[in-house]
């Protein structure tokens, strides 16, 4: 699913959407934003890429960090809950977080190149996805994220009867 065809699916349902983004660091909400009438759909964004945003911003706790990493089901669980106390009546709220290469610097990265989590929350349900990625460059790999994240939101709107949720 393209920008075009997402912004198309939300518009015709009448539906907002909120994003709290690491690995795609803005990606996600630019795609969308990339459509003409945008606005009628997308509220806006955060992009938490360090910790400290995630916990500051987001609410994440730092015990989660410590204990799962900031690329885990956990964290980007308490990413899109913190997302929507904040209180801005979307519809969706999405987050997002994973790895797009292997780091450079003393960050220690114990999940493979690609590994996504996103947590979808809809209807007072959030939905839990995680998937390997390939991709020959980070950007790739942030690129095909955002459209996976548009699957698995659109699963989620259509009410898919097998999908995991807390």
């Amino acid at each position: 699913m393209d920008a075009s065809e997402f912004y198309s699916f939300l518009k015709n349902r009448n539906l907002t959407i909120t994003t709290a983004e690491s690995i795609t660091a803005g990606l996600l909400s630019s795609t969308i934003a990339s459509v003409s009438g945008a606005s009628s759909v997308l509220k806006g964004g955060i992009i938490t890429y360090q910790e400290e945003l995630k916990v500051k911003l987001l609410h994440v706790n730092p015990q989660t960090l410590k204990t799962y990493s900031a690329e885990s089901a956990q964290t980007t669980t308490e990413m899109v809950n913190g997302l929507a106390e904040l209180g801005l009546h979307s519809d969706i709220y999405v987050a997002v977080t994973g790895v797009a290469s292997a780091p450079t610097n003393n960050y220690k990265v114990t999940k493979p190149v690609g590994q996504i989590y996103v947590a979808v929350l809809f209807k007072n349900k959030t939905y839990i996805f995680d998937t390997l990625i390939d991709g020959n460059s980070r950007n790739e790999i942030r690129e095909k994220t955002v459209s996976y994240v548009f699957e698995k939101i659109a699963e989620v709107i259509n009410n898919r009867n097998d999908l995991n949720f807390l």
